[in-house]
């Protein structure tokens, strides 16, 4: 229980990580990246943000982008065709409806990460706190 904080803090940053990554390599897809990012600016401000980090940190890291947008592309593809379709609904059907197990996976950390930051400053404040009840002896 007295490390309760940092478990909560690492648990964050994963989910930050994770949304990150995988956002933005959804924004960087060839076909429908700029469909969902265009939708996520006007409609989605969350996904907008991890968006815009993510494709800067995919961008910089070759790896992350590869694995970013292979797990969009399972997350999302069965949307493409709507999307591509009408670009503007793109945020509505993404948080919709769930189409398989990895979109439910990038819905549920999309949440995670801010219920996280909330849980990491709870937890932080009521972090145990060093007790002296004698001063320092010189």
């Amino acid at each position: 229980m007295r490390h309760l904080h940092w478990y909560v803090i690492v648990l964050f940053l994963l989910a930050l990580g994770y949304d990150f990554v995988v956002w933005g390599g959804a924004a960087r897809l060839p076909d429908v990246g700029p469909h969902l990012l265009g939708s996520a600016r006007q409609e989605g401000p969350l996904a907008y943000f991890y968006m815009s980090i993510g494709s800067m940190l995919d961008q910089a890291v070759p790896v992350l982008d590869q694995w970013g947008q292979q797990h969009a592309t399972a997350a999302l593809s069965d949307g493409f065709a709507r999307i591509h379709d009408d670009p503007a609904v793109a945020m509505d059907l993404v948080f919709s409806k769930t189409w398989n197990s990895q979109h439910a996976t990038l819905k549920f950390f999309h949440w995670a990460a801010p219920a996280l930051a909330v849980l990491s400053v709870v937890f932080w404040m009521r972090r145990p706190k060093k007790v002296s009840l004698m001063g320092r002896r010189r």
